[in-house]
Formats: structure tokens, C-alpha cells, sequence
């Protein structure tokens, strides 16, 4: 995959998992390591779960969201 920001871009690996419901993303820079899991659950909702790692700290939250559909 190929995240681009501000004129910038990276290539990182994507990786499927739970049978086809989710998938993760991440990129290291330095001590600096972002996880993102991507995810449809069993609402049809899609989940996003990003975060971030300095070092040896424990992993902060960067993003945490839901989307779903509303019908009219």
C-alpha cells in the first residue's frame, strides 16, 4: 500500500487477517512505529484502530473509529 501525507509518501505491507474482515497496516521511522487494523465487525460497521509505539513506552492511541450505515 502507498500512504501519502503533505506531499510525502511510504510503501508498506498490508497484511489480511481474520478471514478476510480485517487488515493491518504500519510503518517504522526510527523508534517511531504506527499499527493500523482496519476491520468490518459483526454490526457490517468498519472499525479503525490506530497506534503508535516510541521506543520501549507502551502503545498510545492515535485514532479509534467506527462508521456505519445509516439508512433513511
Amino acid at each position: 500500500m502507498r500512504a501519502f501525507n503533505d506531499g510525502r509518501w511510504l510503501e508498506t505491507e498490508v497484511k489480511l487477517a481474520d478471514g478476510g474482515n480485517s487488515i493491518s497496516w504500519g510503518f517504522a521511522l526510527g523508534e517511531f512505529k504506527t499499527t493500523t487494523v482496519l476491520r468490518i465487525n459483526e454490526n457490517g460497521e468498519w472499525t479503525e484502530l490506530g497506534e503508535l509505539v516510541i521506543g520501549g513506552r507502551p502503545p498510545q492511541k492515535m485514532m479509534d473509529l467506527t462508521v456505519r450505515r445509516i439508512s433513511h
